[in-house]
């Protein structure tokens, strides 16, 4: 006979491992359930960025001791274990074809103090995730990995998960199973979810490479593709990325155009040596304002647009876990008994972020080279600095928006196809869908 659990959770990274050590603490008989043998391992395009430091946002700031090894969540009262590599991050840059940019943050200036002026780290999500792992085996829950899961069941007084033809029952389930989470197709969670369109990301993982003073991540446009350059834990390391919202562009010639043959950016690559690669395709879709279903509670990336950050996903396990520990103490064994969890995700997340519009736009479909850097020249000083990617956009829209006058004087032909990405929207994003691959 089959164990019955108070928890299973599903999914092993940083959501799933927090809740499954918060389960096993708290003394709920827990299973985690993980696709990966090797749950530590990281195989798709990941930084590892711990953002943003030292900045409020979602109600939590988090904080860093390389001394005491450990990163702190202040306002909710824990921290989890570091012992690795890392590098700051001063903020973001963008990058227009012909080379002109505008920064969050003078990463120069700010560089000079990094402990009072980091707004975020690099750090080796691997050797985080191992932390974490270490500390839920120290608890006794019992660890499945290599375990896909293909099936899942409400009954009358628990929940039945499928994996590898076996049966998990518990009292609750939490699904941390990512983006584009199977548990959330299989109970028709995606079914009155937006789907936005695919987002496909390539990336080079290269040392030896001479880019500008930049710590954190620069935004590159260009006429032929679009790129990000991150920061990573090890010194003088970057990920060189390309990303589209049409899957049947090569993002590899993109790639190899813009290390070897760009006018303007291939002299930042020169003599840089390629030690990796990975890739990611994900299907966005609008984040979830009731992650709640049948005693099944989905957390982080599993109930978000895309990658909800590595802090914020640990966040989301922990909160997740206590309130099913406070739900099966209470004997509240339905939506009742989680409400805590789902007031601090309406709250803080999906009030102030869950209804944003998040457009897959291509400016170089619209824009040419020379207006693309008409306007980035417009930004005479850095904002302040930030690694909170939502204060970016809005901060970036918000002064172009002011700036529209100006445009409209100088530039009335740049004004004239801004208008039009306004006009063309629609168009736009049924174009984005078509491209993709909804697989609700």
């Amino acid at each position: 006979m089959s164990k019955k659990y108070d928890l299973v959770v599903v999914g092993g990274g940083p959501a799933g491992l927090m809740a499954a050590r918060v389960a096993g603490e708290n003394g709920l008989s827990t299973a985690l359930l993980e696709r990966k043998s090797d749950i530590t391992k990281v195989r798709r395009v990941d930084g590892g960025g711990l953002v943003p430091l030292n900045e409020y946002m979602c109600g939590e700031t988090f904080t860093f001791n390389p001394e005491a090894k450990r990163i702190g969540f202040p306002v909710s009262g824990f921290s989890i274990r570091y012992d690795g590599p890392y590098q700051d991050m001063y903020g973001f840059r963008f990058y227009a074809p012909d080379g002109t940019f505008f920064s969050f943050g003078d990463h120069h200036q700010l560089r000079k103090d990094p402990e009072k002026n980091r707004v975020g780290i690099a750090i080796d999500k691997e050797l985080m995730l191992q932390g974490l792992l270490e500390d839920v085996e120290a608890t006794g829950v019992d660890i499945f990995p290599g375990t896909n899961v293909t099936g899942i069941e409400k009954k009358a007084n628990s929940v039945t998960v499928t994996g590898n033809g076996n049966p998990f029952e518990a009292t609750f389930v939490i699904a941390a199973d990512g983006i584009n989470s199977r548990i959330a197709r299989l109970m028709g969670m995606n079914k009155e979810r937006k789907f936005i369109g695919t987002l496909v990301d390539r990336v080079w993982h290269l040392e030896g490479i001479e880019i500008p003073d930049v710590a954190g991540i620069s935004f590159l446009f260009n006429m032929y593709g679009f790129f990000f350059v991150t920061t990573v834990c090890h010194k003088n390391q970057y990920h060189l990325g390309a990303s589209t919202y049409h899957p049947g562009d090569d993002l590899e010639a993109n790639l190899n155009r813009i290390v070897y043959e760009d006018k303007v950016f291939s002299p930042w690559f020169k003599g840089a040596q390629k030690i990796g690669e990975t890739a990611c395709v994900v299907n966005l879709l609008s984040p979830m304002g009731e992650p709640f279903k049948d005693n099944v509670l989905f957390v982080g990336d599993a109930a978000w647009l895309m990658e909800l950050s590595n802090p914020f996903a640990i966040m989301c396990g922990w909160k997740a876990a206590h309130a099913v520990t406070l739900a099966l103490l209470d004997g509240k064994i339905n939506k009742g008994g989680i409400a805590s969890y789902q007031e601090w995700w309406m709250k803080k997340f999906y009030e102030p972020y869950g209804s944003a519009e998040f457009k897959p736009i291509h400016l170089q479909d619209f824009l040419s080279a020379d207006d693309i850097g008409y306007l980035a020249g417009l930004i005479k000083e850095p904002f302040a600095p930030t690694m909170n990617f939502y204060k970016m956009l809005d901060t970036i829209g918000n002064t172009y928006g002011g700036l529209f006058p100006v445009i409209q004087e100088e530039r009335p032909d740049v004004m004239d196809k801004l208008m039009g990405i306004v006009n063309q929207m629609d168009e736009i994003e049924a174009k984005a869908r078509k491209a993709g691959f909804s697989n609700r």
